[in-house]
């Protein structure tokens, strides 16, 4: 297999709209020294990965001219949705001058670090072998720096442009279980309703389709989560608002609306458009259809009303 770019940017030459898609887990290249450092299978090393999501994204950014970064590598060789200092210091050789790193981050504590060691939350990815410090730097600069450096241009090109800046986290997600669906706690919607007219219907899969992050309203103003709330909805989706997912490090570090940039993460299930065999399903088309509209609704929205800003001052203010 021909090794693809780290990151790709595709960048129309004229972009339409004022906002920015990031795919960084629809990548599926395993370079050679993961392989060569782990004895999981590849099928096993792509668990994590986000499937179909690329096929949904990339035709709504060409059909509407909006700039799109993606990540090429597996997120098993290195995550860029997480910090560059969320590092296991177990996984280095002894005795090498280790990177900077938060060995008490949950995630590093779950295996779901910068550099994941586990897959699926029990599967070792590298089992006894360590990994050099001088491996592990290259890593983070040729696709975790890289990844962000593009991802920050294109956030500053379009905001030149535009005046701001929508960034879209796209995500896809496996199927959550009837327990787990009923086990969220669905008053955490954004306008505290318990149930909304129609969800569950259309193209709902009838669990959570969708999951949306916005850092508990930290990482946008609050119409970009609500255009986006509205679509869905408007599809018969079951959509949850910051629970399981309110946004990994991406919208984070990128959000930030007192400057123009609005960052959402978008999970949606793989059931919505993908069978067991992840071939596509006959709704696939539609929540394609779906994903376009969506994007076309931020692109739409009044940039005078992102800019209030009682509408990004946190969790507090959408009471």
């Amino acid at each position: 297999m021909s090794s693809p770019p780290p990151v790709s940017v595709v960048r129309p030459k004229q972009p339409s709209l004022p906002v920015v898609l990031s795919c960084p887990h629809a990548g599926t290249f395993l370079p050679e020294d993961l392989r060569r450092a782990s004895a999981l299978d590849d099928d096993v090393l792509l668990q994590a990965t986000d499937f179909g999501v690329l096929d949904l994204v990339k035709p709504a950014a060409a059909a509407l001219s909006v700039p799109l970064i993606v990540c090429g590598y597996s997120r098993a060789y290195c995550d860029v949705n997480r910090d560059r200092d969320e590092l296991d210091p177990d996984l280095f050789d002894e005795g090498t001058d280790l990177p900077p790193h938060r060995n008490r981050s949950p995630r590093v504590l779950a295996g779901l670090g910068v550099v994941p060691t586990l897959i699926g939350g029990k599967q070792s990815i590298y089992g006894d072998q360590r990994l050099s410090a001088a491996s592990v730097r290259q890593r983070l600069d040729r696709v975790h720096c890289a990844y962000h450096e593009a991802l920050a241009e294109q956030l500053r090109l379009t905001c030149a442009q535009f005046g701001h800046a929508i960034l879209v986290d796209c995500h896809s997600m496996p199927s959550l279980s009837p327990s787990a669906t009923r086990g969220l706690r669905r008053d955490r919607n954004p306008f505290r309703l318990r149930h909304v007219p129609g969800e569950g219907q259309g193209l709902s899969t009838g669990a959570v389709d969708a999951v949306l992050g916005d850092r508990f309203g930290t990482s946008c103003a609050k119409p970009v989560m609500l255009s986006v709330l509205h679509r869905l909805w408007n599809s018969g989706l079951i959509v949850e608002w910051n629970r399981p997912y309110a946004g990994g490090y991406i919208i984070q570090h990128h959000g930030d609306p007192k400057a123009g940039v609005h960052a959402l993460q978008v999970e949606l299930s793989r059931d919505l458009y993908l069978d067991k065999s992840l071939k596509p399903t006959a709704n696939h088309a539609d929540v394609a259809a779906m994903v376009l509209s969506l994007i076309e609704r931020l692109g739409a929205l009044d940039p005078a009303v992102l800019r209030d800003p009682s509408l990004f001052e946190g969790e507090d203010s959408l009471a």
